[in-house]
């Protein structure tokens, strides 16, 4: 009897153990699942969210690639510097319904979306206030020289628009050849396609789509809270603040092939686009762009050494002399942004390279006064 007391005295205490450490991991997991919970219905700021909350406006297009399902009303809350609502129509695009007399059709990327402003805040919209003559959004974030063409006979020439606004960014050309490799790769699911990593940033897998996981991630490194490519280091001079980054170098890269078959694509499709105008009797004007580096290039050259800006001049130049070749309008939006950047007025967000509201607002203004300079809206 005595033997046994001792072996029944470990084991109730090795049970009792065991049950303090299965009870202890029950209430971790309990805690951690109350916590997912949390941060899904009210989720902190970073990429991750961001990019779920995009990806959920998604729809595979076989002409377009991507467009933004129709009538749908979303919140984008994943950047910690700005929040902004998208609202699209029934044509899956950030505008109002259209009527059969829309003067101005605006195609473009994020810039001409507005990403990280309003609706009312983005320039399509600030131009349409400032000429006083309707102006259709056509602009959306995953778009490029490679689908404008569709995007303007689907949208744009229906409703009789005139005078096509052709933004172009500096991303667009290794964007437009790697649209035409997946068209012409006969496949027509493009989320689906980007979704399983073949674009940066495909949707995570578990548990890297767990929010508490991606989260941790963020705190231990802070640039996980903002989008790809938002810049490298910061500039502070006491006054004026903001990331900067060499992102528009590679994607203007002459080096890089894919940027070398987006040259030609941009060309072609300009070129196409410019019969398509002639044909709709309607003018086509293209608007350029800049990098916040590329304004803000004063600022930050001494920290930029390794990089020339004259490659970014380049693109600039480059394609103004096309357009003057072949009958395009063109306005280059880099002085008007650059002579306001420089006494200190922040016009990108200062952890985004996207345009902020002012910046929107100059851009609105400087096309505003083009479009008077040049005699393009109706009755001028």
């Amino acid at each position: 009897m005595n033997q046994k007391t001792p072996t029944r005295t470990i084991t109730r205490r090795l049970g009792f153990i065991l049950g303090r450490a299965a009870l202890g991991i029950l209430g971790l997991i309990i805690g951690l699942g109350i916590f997912e919970m949390g941060l899904r219905l009210f989720p902190i700021p970073n990429r991750f969210v961001m990019q779920k909350q995009l990806e959920d406006l998604w729809e595979s297009d076989p002409e377009l690639l991507l467009h933004l399902k129709p009538n749908t009303d979303q919140w984008i809350t994943g950047h910690p510097e700005f929040r902004f609502e998208v609202i699209t129509n029934a044509e899956g695009l950030r505008d109002e319904t259209f009527t059969t007399d829309q003067t101005i059709a605006t195609v473009g990327d994020s810039f001409t979306f507005g990403f990280g402003v309003s609706a009312e805040e983005a320039w399509p919209s600030q131009l349409e206030s400032l000429s006083q003559v309707p102006v259709a959004n056509l602009g959306w974030a995953g778009w490029n020289s490679y689908v404008y063409p569709v995007s303007i006979q689907r949208y744009a020439i229906p409703v009789h628009a005139r005078l096509w606004l052709w933004a172009f960014f500096v991303n667009d050309l290794p964007e437009s050849a790697g649209a035409e490799a997946f068209i012409t790769s006969g496949q027509t699911d493009f989320k689906t396609w980007s979704q399983q990593g073949n674009i940066p940033n495909p949707t995570s897998k578990f548990p890297f789509n767990l929010r508490s996981i991606q989260l941790l991630a963020a705190l231990f490194s802070p640039d996980l809270f903002l989008l790809p490519n938002s810049g490298d280091a910061l500039f502070d001079d006491g006054s004026l603040n903001f990331r900067y980054g060499r992102y528009a170098w590679q994607m203007s890269d002459p080096t890089r092939p894919e940027v070398q078959r987006g040259w030609e694509i941009l060309e072609e499709k300009l070129y196409e686009t410019r019969q398509l105008a002639a044909e709709n009797d309607a003018q086509l004007v293209v608007i350029f762009i800049p990098s916040r580096e590329h304004v803000y290039w004063p600022f930050v050259q001494e920290l930029m050494a390794d990089v020339n800006i004259k490659q970014l001049d380049d693109v600039d130049t480059r394609l103004k002399l096309f357009c003057d070749e072949n009958n395009i309008g063109y306005l280059s939006l880099l002085p008007g942004l650059r002579a306001t950047g420089l006494t200190g007025q922040m016009l990108y967000f200062p952890n985004d390279g996207h345009l902020n509201a002012d910046g929107h607002a100059l851009a609105a203004s400087l096309t505003y006064a083009y479009l008077l300079e040049h005699r393009l809206l109706v009755g001028e």
